[in-house]
């Protein structure tokens, strides 16, 4: 009874707002002895200047010894060691505006440069660390160049350079004028001691590719050596001990070569005394006409 009585109560509309009242009012005390939540954190504003330089990884390309490798270094060394263009040693005197001009030139050979490219190069070429940049570049270059080729051998090189085995584009072997430890044609220098002059694999492997000496450059032009072919030669040139003992020449060599050229001039003067004949002879015949 005293349950129905209650609960008929409850059903009376004061009664159930009092109650109402009532629980809001003890809530609000509960939420006031809650703690306070933590603040989200936030995120501070981007500011690149606070940022510390990302260190340069170690596979990084330097653009400009590349350049240097690829475009320079088959005519010039940054020594005094002169190739088919002079040495740079004394580049380090030059002003910026000379230096510059004569890169400028060098377009009639390697192409259009760009002028920031010409100012990069001009730096490069006076910084006291290039050497060590072209030493660190080529070992970067070379080993992305042997992981598209196969390994390069020595004595496929040797062949190429000997002319026992064929260059792919038909061109004419090395030894057609140049000569290793006095074995080979005389028309070009002896090559014994290329590697060390040229300075190193990248620096050779670059002048093999693009020769712009004045007899090689017309013919390998049209008969162009591969880049594979060039690794080979490269690798049989960095072999070779330029103290090794000179091959002595044949028997009777000196006068082979001599009455070679012998024949040449009589050979010539054949040809202009025949020319010179045909000439009177057809002054005669018009004469009788």
């Amino acid at each position: 009874m005293k349950i129905r009585s209650v609960t008929r109560h409850l059903r009376h509309p004061a009664i159930r707002g009092l109650c109402f009242v009532v629980l809001m009012a003890a809530l609000s005390v509960v939420r006031a002895q809650e703690p306070a939540p933590a603040p989200l954190p936030t995120s501070a504003p981007a500011n690149d200047a606070q940022k510390p330089p990302e260190p340069k990884k170690e596979n990084t390309p330097d653009a400009v010894a590349a350049r240097f490798l690829t475009s320079c270094s088959g005519c010039h060394t940054l020594t005094d060691v002169k190739l088919t263009g002079p040495g740079l040693a004394n580049a380090m005197k030059w002003t910026d505006a000379e230096l510059k001009a004569g890169i400028k030139k060098m377009e009639a050979k390697v192409g259009p440069i760009k002028d920031e490219d010409i100012a990069a190069l001009a730096a490069f070429i006076k910084d006291t660390n290039a050497p060590k940049r072209i030493a660190a570049e080529q070992e970067k270059m070379q080993a992305r160049l042997l992981a598209k080729m196969d390994p390069p051998d020595a004595g496929l090189g040797k062949a190429l350079f000997a002319g026992k085995k064929g260059l792919k584009n038909g061109g004419l072997s090395c030894a057609s004028c140049h000569a290793v430890h006095g074995e080979g044609g005389n028309l070009g220098p002896d090559l014994t001691g290329l590697f060390k002059k040229i300075g190193g694999k990248q620096p050779l492997v670059s002048a093999i590719t693009n020769a712009k000496y004045k007899i090689m450059e017309p013919h390998y032009a049209r008969h162009p050596v591969t880049l594979q072919e060039a690794l080979h030669l490269t690798e049989y040139f960095s072999k070779i001990d330029p103290a090794a003992p000179v091959a002595a020449p044949p028997p009777f060599a000196e006068a082979g070569a001599g009455l070679a050229g012998v024949l040449l001039a009589g050979i010539t003067l054949v040809l202009r005394a025949a020319r010179k004949q045909r000439g009177r002879d057809t002054q005669l015949v018009r004469r009788r006409k």
